[in-house]
C-alpha cells in the first residue's frame, strides 16, 4: 500500500477524550493540577485498509523528573471495537484493561516507537502520565512505517523480522529528514522560525544579536521591526523606537550641542559630567529599573542604530520619592510624583522651544 502519514496536531486533539488533562493554544496536551494518573484517548485513525500494517508512531514528549508516560497503541478492522473507548462515562483504568485483553502494544517514555505488530484498518492511541508537569505535542502515524523494504525482493519482507527493524532505523531517518524538505516553506516564517534561524536572518540583513542571550519572542519582534528600524537608522526616531520595543517606554533624548545656548558658565563643569563636553554627546533617560543583562542588551542594540560619531549614554531613573526626618504630612497630604523637568527663574526659553 502507498505510505500514509497522520499528523495529528491542535483540530485533531480537540476530538480527543481527556482526564485531567486540557490542551494549550499550541497544541500541547498537558496535566493538569492535583493528583494522576492524567490520560488522553485520541479518536481512532481510518486508514482506509483491511489489514492495515502500521508502522511507526513519534510524538514529542516534556517528562519533567519522576513523571512517567505509558503509551498504548491497538488496532482493529471494526470501528465497533473501540466504542468503548472514546465512552466519557468510563474510567480510563478499565479502558487500559480493554487495551492489555486486546493485544495492545505498550511503550514506557518512549517517542519513537514501531507498531509492527499490529494491524488493522483503525488505530486507536492512549497516553497515560503520571507526575505533574507532563505534556505531549506532535504526534505523527506513519503506513506502512519504512520506505526501504519494497526495494528488496519478497523473500526478504518478512514483517516485524530482524531484517526489517534493521532497515527500519535508516527508513526512520530518511523520513524525519523528508518532513523537514516538505515543510521548508516553514523555515522563513518568522511565526514558526527557529531561534538559531532569526538570529541568522537578523544576521544577514545587518543586525548582530549572537551571543544566545536574547529571548526568542524579541527576536521575532525585531524581525518584523527590522525594515522600518534599518529605513529610519541614525535617527531619534529608530532609538525611541528600539527602546519601546526592549523596554516598553520611550527615553527622553538630551542632545548635548543643542543644549549649549541654555547652559550657564557656572553649570558648565556639571553639565558635562551628566551629558557629555562634545556635540556628539546624547544621552537617554528611562525610567525602567533594568539589571545589569538587559542593560547590555540595551546598549548592544542601540550601538549598532545610532547616529555615526554619535556617543550614547543612558541614565536608568528609578521613580521614587524621598523625604527627610523633619518632614511631616498631614493625614490630608498628597506626595506629587517629580516632574520630568523643571525651570528656576535664570532659564532662558526662546521662541523654538516647546514645553508639552
Amino acid at each position: 500500500m502507498a505510505g500514509l502519514t497522520f499528523s495529528i496536531r491542535k483540530r485533531q486533539l480537540k476530538k480527543a477524550l481527556m482526564d485531567k488533562m486540557t490542551l494549550k493554544e499550541d497544541g500541547t496536551v498537558a496535566c493538569g493540577a492535583g493528583e494522576g494518573p492524567f490520560s488522553c484517548v485520541l479518536a481512532p485513525l481510518d486508514s482506509g485498509v483491511e489489514d492495515c500494517p502500521w508502522g511507526r508512531l513519534r510524538l514529542q514528549l516534556m517528562l519533567p523528573v519522576n513523571c512517567v508516560c505509558y503509551l498504548y497503541a491497538a488496532a482493529g478492522n471494526e470501528a465497533q471495537w473501540g466504542e468503548c473507548l472514546m465512552d466519557p462515562k468510563l474510567p480510563f483504568a478499565k479502558k487500559k484493561q480493554y487495551f492489555n485483553e486486546n493485544r495492545c502494544l505498550c511503550f514506557i517514555n518512549k517517542e519513537d516507537v514501531l507498531l509492527y505488530e499490529i494491524t488493522g484498518r483503525y488505530l486507536w492511541i492512549a497516553v497515560e502520565m503520571i507526575g505533574e508537569g507532563a505534556a505531549f505535542s506532535d504526534v505523527d502515524v506513519y503506513v506502512p512505517g519504512d520506505t526501504f523494504m519494497e526495494v528488496f525482493p519478497e523473500i526478504y519482507r518478512e514483517k516485524n523480522s530482524f531484517f526489517h527493524r534493521y532497515l527500519s532505523i535508516y527508513s526512520s531517518i530518511y523520513n524525519d529528514f523528508q518532513d523537514v524538505l516538505d515543510h521548508r516553506e516553514d523555515l522563513p516564517d518568522i511565526n514558526k522560525a527557529s531561534k538559531n534561524l532569526l538570529e541568522m536572518f537578523l544576521k544577514w540583513i545587518g543586525v548582530d544579536v549572537e551571543g544566545g542571550f536574547w529571548e526568542e519572542e524579541f527576536l521575532r519582534t525585531l524581525l518584523r521591526e527590522a525594515p522600518e528600524l534599518i529605513r529610519c537608522k541614525g535617527t531619534g526616531k529608530c532609538i525611541r523606537r528600539i527602546c519601546s520595543l526592549f523596554l516598553g517606554e520611550e527615553p527622553v533624548i538630551l542632545e548635548r550641542r543643542l543644549m549649549q545656548r541654555y547652559v550657564r558658565s557656572a553649570q558648565q563643569e556639571v553639565y558635562d559630567s551628566l551629558y557629555g563636553d562634545s556635540p556628539y554627546d546624547v544621552t537617554l533617560m528611562l525610567s525602567s529599573v533594568v539589571d545589569e543583562r538587559k542593560k547590555e542588551q540595551l546598549f548592544h542594540l542601540l550601538e549598532q542604530f545610532k547616529p555615526v560619531r554619535c556617543r550614547l549614554h543612558i541614565l536608568f531613573l528609578e521613580k521614587r520619592s524621598e523625604l527627610d526626618r523633619y518632614t511631616y504630612l498631614d493625614r490630608n497630604a498628597v506626595v506629587f510624583s517629580q516632574e520630568a523637568g523643571s525651570m528656576d527663574f535664570t532659564t532662558l526659553v526662546d521662541g523654538a522651544v516647546v514645553l508639552q
